[in-house]
């Protein structure tokens, strides 16, 4: 029993002797071990520097980041309107040629050089500008529609945008301009008759105000012979009738009265006399009529003397458009005496529409369209119509 004791013992003794030599062989492994990662520590701190941006910058780039950062949106842009000002303004015109020429006047907020151009048989011919540096060259325009892809364009009822330079007809009216030019179609009953053109210039160019104007004055144009009143009644100032303080509001100016005259010459060019009938490009001396003071019949009824009144001003915008329009042809009927045969389809047309709106009771005991023929186109002379 003592050896078995013994040997358990000595067995045992053995196996503590082997684990202590495996403890130091693994604590010598443990430091060798310990030794090597120190000096691989050592080494990545020679690698891997303590200040990152050294061994990859990137501060720079964080600020051309930054610099390359989307702009805030831009504000939008301002509400666009036409004040009661301009609106009265335009308004004040009681004839055709008044009130574009205040539209030329409206739009120098807007844009620079501008001028109104009237389409007739294929050509464009200039009536009247505004903002130019040396007086009014618009009158002397003249071109064939053909030759300008911008006026075709805009005759086919097209707003569009060119630089002058590009068009022939264009450049030769603004100058070789590498600015914006708009131009936008005008319209009377449904049938483009010109175009209102405008430069870049000084304000720039706003598109839609110029647009707006232009429309806003096609609307008064065809509602001109029903506006008697000036101003309008919807743009006069309101008056406070309520309990709460009078505040005052100042009245737009009256328009002066012109004594009645029949003609008034206004000279478009320098010239003494119209000149000879050619292609159109030359200046021709305009004769405005001046509308001759209302007349009162007596023994007619207040009711029916509304109605040939309101009958005579219809006649007088017929035949005043006819003649904005068709100027030259205008002055070459006067020149053959024939009138009527230059422009029978507008007469045609004109005495078509006086006789659609004119009742047959007023037109029986009156013949006014006729009579602003002779007054407007003939300058008074019945024979000079030919018919």
């Amino acid at each position: 029993m003592e050896t078995h004791e013994a040997i358990f013992v000595e067995i045992e003794q053995m196996r503590e002797g082997a684990a202590a030599l495996l403890r130091a062989k693994l604590d010598a492994i443990a430091g060798q071990l310990r030794d090597q990662a120190n000096r691989v520590v050592g080494d990545l701190g020679v690698v891997v520097p303590p200040d990152l941006e050294a061994l990859l910058p990137i501060a720079s780039l964080a600020e051309r980041l930054r610099s390359l950062a989307a702009p805030p949106p831009p504000p939008p842009p301002p509400v666009l309107a036409l004040d009661l000002d301009t609106l009265r303004a335009l308004d004040a015109g009681r004839a055709q040629s008044a009130v574009l020429q205040e539209l030329l006047h409206q739009l120098g907020a807007w844009c620079g050089p501008r001028a109104i151009a009237v389409f007739r048989d294929g050509n464009a011919q200039g009536w009247s500008g505004s903002g130019f540096e040396e007086g009014n060259p618009a009158r002397t325009w003249h071109g064939a529609l053909a030759d300008s892809p911008a006026l075709a364009r805009a005759a086919a009822g097209t707003p569009v945008i060119v630089r002058p330079r590009a068009d022939a007809v264009l450049s030769e009216w603004f100058g070789p301009s590498d600015g914006r030019l708009l131009a936008v179609p005008m319209s009377l009953r449904g049938k483009v008759v010109g175009v209102l053109l405008a430069l870049e210039g000084g304000p720039g160019l706003n598109v839609a105000m110029v647009q707006q104007l232009t429309y806003t004055v096609g609307l008064m144009l065809e509602t001109l012979a029903s506006r008697p009143n000036v101003p309008t009644p919807a743009l006069t100032p309101p008056e406070v009738i309520s309990g709460e303080p009078e505040v005052a509001v100042e009245a737009p100016p009256a328009v002066p009265e012109e004594a009645p005259r029949a003609v008034e010459e206004v000279p478009v060019a320098a010239a003494e006399a119209p000149p000879a009938v050619g292609d159109g490009s030359e200046t021709v001396q305009l004769k405005v009529p001046i509308a001759p003071a209302p007349t009162v019949t007596a023994g007619r009824a207040p009711e029916d003397e509304r109605k040939h009144e309101e009958a005579r001003r219809f006649a007088r915008l017929l035949v005043s458009e006819i003649r904005l329009y068709n100027e030259q042809a205008v002055q070459t009927g006067k020149l053959t005496r024939n009138i009527y045969s230059h422009l029978k389809e507008d007469i045609d047309r004109s005495r078509e529409m006086y006789e659609q709106r004119v009742s047959a009771e007023v037109r029986a005991d009156s013949n006014y369209f006729h009579d602003e023929m002779v007054r407007i186109l003939a300058d008074g002379d019945a024979d000079a119509l030919g018919v």
